[in-house]
């Protein structure tokens, strides 16, 4: 999100993500239908900084909170819904016409349906990678065992041809399994060593 909508100076470490966002958004209480039906009425041609946009961003991040809460899950982080929500929210308040009728009821709607859209569809995108990362996963462990079947019967390395006959895959799709698995392994390794140089150099200290 490109405007952050809270300063939070508090020091909150060691409480949970939830907690965090909770605090983020307290200053910025609901509006009773009198405050937003004002504000809708101010917007004006000045952007999302001008008062108006601004207060009505802030101060509907609590339907962002509720909708991001209530919708995380095992593996979802609450956060990251936020800013999903959250950016929906921008991009409502920034598109409201200057001098708009809108009332407060209908906002709140609107408010509520383009953040739950966001929110929904993120979690569409975030179930489809892990469908992805999953069958890859699988086709990888394949593809290993394939390779040390072919070893042990054949005494030398399977090519990506023999490869794809037994797996029953294209060999152009073994071809970019066998890379993505290489640079997979090389990224883990990169990984593993840069944190043994991390513990060397606290160990120094």
């Amino acid at each position: 999100m490109g405007t952050r909508p809270v300063q939070d100076d508090v020091d909150h470490e060691g409480e949970d993500e939830a907690t965090r966002l909770a605090h983020m958004v307290a200053d910025y209480p609901p509006l009773d239908l009198a405050q937003t039906a004002r504000l809708l009425s101010e917007v004006g041609d000045s952007g999302i900084d001008a008062d108006p946009r601004r207060q009505l961003l802030h101060h509907h991040l609590w339907v962002v909170l509720d909708q991001a809460l209530a919708a995380a899950g095992p593996g979802t982080s609450p956060g990251d819904l936020f800013q999903d929500g959250s950016a929906a929210l921008l991009k409502l308040v920034h598109g409201l016409a200057p001098g708009t009728t809108l009332g407060p009821v209908e906002f709140l709607a609107q408010v509520r349906d383009v953040v739950a859209t966001a929110i929904a569809a993120a979690l569409e995108e975030e179930a489809s990678a892990r469908a992805h990362d999953a069958e890859w996963a699988l086709d990888a462990e394949r593809l290993f065992a394939a390779d040390m079947q072919l070893k042990l019967e054949n005494g030398a390395a399977p090519t990506d041809g023999e490869l794809a006959v037994h797996l029953g895959w294209p060999e152009e799709r073994v071809g970019q399994m066998r890379r993505a698995v290489n640079e997979a392994a090389a990224q883990h390794d990169a990984e593993l060593m840069a944190t043994l140089d991390e513990i060397e150099e606290e160990e120094d200290e």
